[in-house]
């Protein structure tokens, strides 16, 4: 029996889950920085197939920009000039949404955002998408929580 070596996983889909549960990691966080490195502003649309570490690769920039630096210790980033300043993350999950029609996919939007509103310990009232989404980084802003910006990530579709 070999010993001494980390266990490897298919069932964990979130960076904070495999770093914590001493699972094999292959690095990517040097492709992260560069993708993340100033100038800010920029935005990215990350297309993969299916099963290919689109959710693990959210949960990792979701890591990286709430500042989790202890989660990265021997890893690529952790070299860099990353200044690891936590960013309020808006973080949209679609993948354990379902939607048939458009009425679904606007409940599965709103619902989506209202739970990533709720981790920042904001109540939204209104229904529609794109006043939720509004609401969220207004009162994120006025809470001062944004700083000088929020990180948005989304992932998933709906099936």
């Amino acid at each position: 029996m070999l010993t001494g070596m980390k266990p490897i996983t298919t069932s964990i889909f979130t960076f904070e889950k495999l770093v914590e549960g001493g699972y094999v990691y292959v690095d990517k966080t040097a492709m992260l920085y560069d993708l993340i490195r100033p100038p800010f502003g920029v935005v990215y649309f990350l297309s993969r197939p299916r099963r290919f570490g689109k959710s693990l690769t959210i949960s990792t920039l979701d890591a990286v920009f709430r500042g989790r630096r202890e989660l990265f210790r021997g890893l690529a980033i952790d070299a860099t000039d990353y200044d690891w300043k936590p960013y309020p993350v808006i973080r949209i999950d679609l993948g354990s949404k379902q939607a048939w029609d458009v009425t679904g996919l606007k409940h599965s939007l709103g619902l989506a955002v209202k739970q990533s509103a709720q981790r920042h310990g904001i109540d939204l009232t209104t229904d529609e998408p794109h006043h939720l989404f509004e609401s969220l980084v207004t009162t994120l802003g006025r809470s001062g929580k944004l700083g000088k910006g929020a990180v948005n990530l989304h992932t998933g579709s709906c099936a």
